[in-house]
């Protein structure tokens, strides 16, 4: 591992000296050094792979503006593709090519989740990436053909709920995913990284340790939340032959941002409003989205969302500016009234009707929609809040146990 770590960092430095883009020429450069350190070919090319992109996001975040250190690896590792080593799934041994005839194994612990996963037809294991405390097994997997839909789900993004209209054949409905514990579970570790920055104020490194640790541990509820949330929708999605229609926010980053599906001047926002918003895992969602509905052949439109809170789905018109439209959209022209949100997805809905051409049959009236109730999308089964983490202190001051239990 630690001859694997010198040879990213020669890479690395190889890169950005000579200022080399392609991956050919870097290739040259790592076999030739893999020879000289008697290391294997494939895990050199490995080690090449690593170094250029670090120089990418190296070179990325210069253009950016972002003051950043020239990229160095410390911690020692090993990334060893498929050529390089082969894992029996039954034993769970491992087996490595270092160098020319020289090989070493170990056995690692294969639960039988892992097993079953793995021993898929279209599973197929491409790396094993080995650090000091774990060792990762990375696979692919053969995605399924995307189908032709028979319905339409445009859904718009929000921040704590994915709101949008259904169509199918027999008619649209108004449909709504709810997620508020993901805002709870924010708060909840926003409020413990404000008390410890407090109480921790006077030890720079004690206090580091331990907000890097409560942001770990929100990043990973949050992404155990969604991952359910997700799982939830694309079944669902995939069961009814539909399509999935969302907004392309890629571009909401910046001074500058679309605000409600408008690119218009920028809205004054609080400070509160500002945190939130940064920490609305937006992009997450829709990640797993994508390669959910990629992997289980659901089509997926990605739409822009401009004016798609301030514009009329029957007449067209487009509302003034999004501050002083509300939490409601009513249109001055026709008299149209709906929720701003809802009528954000009916008109991502409109959209993606009009523009593919594989959902032709489908209609969607909006005056047909006005008494319908809103449905939930797809339940996860859990309609409870997020559970609210204690420590041990803030256990024994108000009497509950850490887990949240009751106490005996």
């Amino acid at each position: 591992m630690e001859d694997f770590r010198l040879l990213v960092n020669e890479c690395l430095r190889e890169v950005l000296t000579a200022g080399v883009t392609s991956h050919r020429r870097i290739s040259r450069y790592a076999r030739m050094r893999a020879l000289e350190t008697r290391v294997t070919g494939g895990i050199g090319l490995a080690a090449s792979q690593i170094a250029l992109s670090l120089a990418a996001g190296h070179r990325r975040r210069l253009r950016q503006g972002i003051a950043r250190r020239t990229p160095y690896v410390r911690t020692p590792f090993v990334r060893v593709p498929a050529k390089c080593f082969h894992f029996d799934l039954d034993t769970g041994k491992l087996r490595l090519s270092l160098r020319r005839g020289e090989w070493t194994s170990f056995t690692i612990p294969v639960s039988n989740y892992h097993r079953q996963v793995l021993s898929q037809l279209d599973h197929r294991v491409t790396q094993v990436h080995i650090g000091l405390h774990r060792v990762v097994v990375i696979y692919a997997k053969t995605p399924e053909e995307p189908y032709a839909p028979t319905s339409l789900v445009a859904l718009d993004t929000n921040e704590s709920s994915l709101d949008g209209v259904r169509v199918t054949s027999e008619g649209a409905t108004f449909v709504r995913v709810l997620f508020p514990e993901v805002r709870e579970i924010q708060a909840r570790h926003f409020g413990r990284r404000r008390y410890l920055g407090r109480k921790k104020a006077h030890d720079r490194r004690v206090s580091r340790l331990l907000l890097s640790r409560e942001g770990w541990r929100e990043r990973h509820r949050v992404r155990s939340q969604l991952h359910n949330i997700t799982r939830s929708i694309i079944d669902r999605l995939a069961t009814d032959h539909s399509a999935l229609a969302l907004e392309d926010l890629t571009g909401m980053s910046g001074p500058r941002r679309r605000v409600g599906g408008s690119r218009s001047h920028s809205v004054p926002r609080s400070r509160v409003l500002r945190r939130r918003l940064s920490s609305w895992p937006r992009s997450e969602l829709h990640r797993q989205l994508a390669y959910k509905a990629q992997d289980r052949g659901v089509p997926v439109l990605w739409l822009s969302p401009y004016r798609t809170s301030r514009t009329c789905p029957r007449c067209g018109e487009v509302s003034e500016h999004r501050r002083r439209v509300g939490t409601r959209f009513d249109c001055a022209k026709c008299g149209w009234s709906l929720d701003r949100q809802l009528n954000a997805g009916l008109n991502l809905g409109v959209t993606a009707l009009r523009r593919t051409a594989g959902l032709g049959g489908l209609r969607l009236d909006p005056d047909a929609l006005l008494d319908d109730v809103v449905r939930p999308l797809y339940p996860t089964g859990n309609d409870r809040w997020a559970r609210v983490e204690r420590t041990g202190r803030e256990a024994i001051s108000s009497g509950t146990p850490p887990n949240g239990s009751a106490p005996d």
